[in-house]
């Protein structure tokens, strides 16, 4: 049933559904924040007026009919103009977020693609985690996620990739005497260009490919633990964002990769864990033990290799 009431601030008659009891949203005519009352009215015509019942409030002098001196109130981008219109039958006109609203969305899906847009998502994912993942959508389509994570994988991949060169080539002519030099360092620079052009081709495919298995086994894990209370799409969003965010990391000279690899393990936690609504705990598990599973199979294969030698050098 809806729930009708007037604006504490403007005295505007606004209505919205009864699922919404109890939380907060933005009045459309003057902007302040309302608190939605528990009450509701019946469906259907207006009740009667009862006896000697005091008329109702008049209009506010700021209602639309008059404009306001001060111009019209900014609405945030990514939030519903209208969020009190009336309900459409079994379905909410926004999905709520208790105070805080409705999930906006980082910048780079509000404003769309951009370098400040980027940035700005930078900014908000390094500053609070917890907020971020509480307003990322959960929905919505995958482009925005996926070019999320090749803006910010091939940045850190690509200049990570470069510094590796360039400190080769340092070292190399600290090291270099006599005329073979030149000719080294010349053979070299044109092999780290052709692999830089490689990497630029072959980096966006590996890092959407890698997205959807490393999505898969995380979605997996938490289906197997109870944990999967969204959908796909949301362990895909957050994985994207994730690495999209920390693939800068890389830029880190020697030891930018394996730091990366570490703090991305920490935000897809907390991502997943904020995402789906479910105990850290159980988001940790969905995500280490496939980590571990790998890094044993890992040890084991490169143990079987070592042993292999040892046996064919003792030949």
């Amino acid at each position: 049933m809806p729930i009708e009431f007037r604006c504490g601030q403007c005295g505007k008659l606004l209505r919205t559904g009864d699922d919404t009891a109890g939380k907060q949203a933005k009045c459309p005519s003057c902007g302040s924040i309302q608190a939605i009352p528990m009450f509701s009215s019946p469906l259907g015509s207006p009740a009667e007026p009862t006896p000697n019942a005091p008329p109702p409030p008049p209009d506010s002098p700021f209602d639309d009919a008059v404009p306001s001196p001060f111009g019209p109130v900014p609405i945030p981008s990514g939030l519903d103009p209208n969020p009190y219109a009336s309900p459409s039958p079994g379905a909410a006109s926004f999905e709520f977020r208790g105070p805080s609203g409705p999930r906006s969305g980082p910048p780079w899906e509000r404003d769309g693609a951009s370098f400040n847009s980027f940035v700005a998502t930078l900014k908000e994912f390094y500053g609070s985690a917890n907020l971020f993942f509480d307003n990322m959508r959960r929905e919505g389509g995958l482009g925005a996620p996926i070019g999320y994570l090749v803006a910010g994988g091939t940045v850190g991949g690509l200049g990570g990739f470069c510094l590796q060169i360039a400190i080769q080539m340092l070292l190399g002519m600290g090291m270099g005497n006599g005329p073979p030099f030149g000719p080294q360092m010349a053979g070299g620079a044109i092999g780290g260009a052709a692999g830089l052009v490689c990497v630029a081709i072959f980096l966006p495919l590996a890092l959407i490919f890698g997205l959807f298995v490393t999505a898969g086994i995380y979605h997996l894990m938490l289906t197997m633990l109870g944990g999967a209370r969204f959908p796909f799409e949301t362990t895909v969003r957050v994985i994207a964002y994730s690495q999209g965010s920390t693939s800068l990391i890389s830029l880190i000279p020697f030891c930018g990769g394996l730091i990366n690899a570490i703090v991305n393990l920490v935000y897809t936690i907390v991502g997943l864990s904020r995402a789906h609504e479910i105990s850290g705990g159980k988001a940790a598990a969905a995500v280490l033990i496939p980590f571990f599973i790998c890094c044993g199979l890992g040890v084991a294969l490169y143990a079987a290799i070592i042993f292999a030698v040892m046996n064919q050098a003792n030949r």
